[in-house]
């Protein structure tokens, strides 16, 4: 039986990878004539309290609010490099939340038919300390996952 991809779901974090998963995602759609779902999640330090006011010019907002915002102008600026912006097949949405928690959730809730991510690849000690959220993902997503490194070289 050959798979049919209606609905595919994009998680970046802004990097080459992301930009290259994105990349196959597009491509994708427009094979099965299907749409991209663009999702960032974000969670604040776990050293800082997301409540925690900080100063942003003369304007004062929690801290939360502030990466929220940013995150939002990056996703501006990621789909406009993607040319993205304007194209139905794409949606997007910024989350707060753990990543890989997020993106399981959003994958469930949303009946998508493939999740296509980037990965950094990472391995040894960086692997250990920073995990990996495209690894959990893997393990625990419920529809198939395309995992995208990095591209070697600059694009």
């Amino acid at each position: 039986m050959i798979p049919t991809f209606r609905r595919i779901l994009a998680p970046i974090d802004f990097s080459a990878a992301s930009a290259a998963a994105a990349s196959y995602a597009a491509e994708l759609a427009k094979g099965f004539g299907a749409k991209v779902h663009v999702l960032h999640a974000w969670e604040a330090p776990v050293y800082l309290r997301p409540d925690l006011t900080v100063w942003s010019g003369e304007v004062s907002a929690t801290l939360g609010d502030e990466i929220r915002h940013s995150a939002e102008r990056a996703m501006l600026e990621f789909f406009e490099k993607m040319k993205f912006e304007g194209d139905p097949s794409f949606t997007h949405e910024v989350r707060q939340g753990t990543p890989y928690k997020t993106i399981l959730a959003v994958a469930e809730a949303g009946s998508f038919d493939l999740l296509v991510m980037g990965t950094h690849g990472r391995t040894g000690l960086s692997h250990a300390l920073l995990g990996s959220v495209a690894e959990k993902v893997v393990r625990h997503a419920t529809c198939p996952v395309l995992t995208v490194r990095a591209p070697a070289y600059p694009a």
